[in-house]
């Protein structure tokens, strides 16, 4: 903001990192869990964790609390970009996507999860089947769950191609593989092709007659 007296003054984003955090981590523990899907024997920490997460029960079947974390957060950051007139001026239409994208998945996995009950057996012969490089149809499954599977494969294709690719950036971040003294060093990419500069002392002697002619401040009157 623009203050009376003229000074721009900053605010801490602190909602958006709440709202980012609870869907990244929330995203993170709920891809945990679908190693369950993919490995046999299922690892004991994939086990330990759907413990941890599924603590609360009703009905007689476990919530899993990252589930609502993700999709809550998502949900968060799109009520951010609608109903904030500064960030809803700079959204584009890569910005909404992903995030209903990304919902889609999310709701279509809890809507399995909790109401069309999806045959779990079947899911994993499925999925161990593209794992070991032997597909094969276990039998009917449910409407649901190849929705949430085409969904999941847009998201797949679209990852490398959008700004989503920003998680592959944690492994080329300068202060993890470089050293952490651009104070006093300048790193220069050596694959950086040369460039011919043009100094503004050259840039003033190629035009100090004109530039004198129109009253501009030289630095060399000549």
């Amino acid at each position: 903001e623009l203050t009376d007296e003229g000074d721009l003054a900053y605010q801490w984003e602190k909602w958006l990192w709440l709202f980012a955090l609870m869907f990244h981590w929330g995203f993170f523990f709920v891809l945990i869990r679908h190693l369950r899907f993919f490995t046999d024997p299922v690892p004991g920490f994939v086990t330990l964790w759907e413990k941890i997460d599924g603590v609360f029960w009703v009905d007689l079947q476990a919530l899993y609390l990252t589930g609502f974390l993700m999709v809550g957060g998502l949900c968060l950051l799109l009520c951010r970009r609608l109903f904030l007139n500064k960030v809803r001026y700079i959204s584009l239409l890569n910005d909404y996507f992903p995030l209903f994208l990304l919902i889609s998945i999310g709701c279509s996995g809890m809507l399995m999860r909790y109401l069309t009950h999806a045959d779990i057996t079947r899911v994993k012969e499925l999925a161990m089947s593209w794992v070991t490089f032997h597909p094969a149809m276990p039998g009917e499954i449910s409407v649901m769950f190849y929705i949430h599977l085409a969904l999941v494969c847009v998201l797949l294709i679209y990852f490398p191609l959008s700004k989503l690719m920003h998680a592959g950036g944690i492994f080329f971040s300068p202060t993890r593989n470089m050293a952490n003294n651009n104070r006093m060093v300048r790193h220069i990419n050596p694959w950086n092709p040369t460039v011919k500069v043009h100094t503004y002392e050259e840039y003033e002697d190629e035009f100090r007659e004109k530039m004198r002619a129109v009253g501009l401040p030289l630095d060399k009157d000549e």
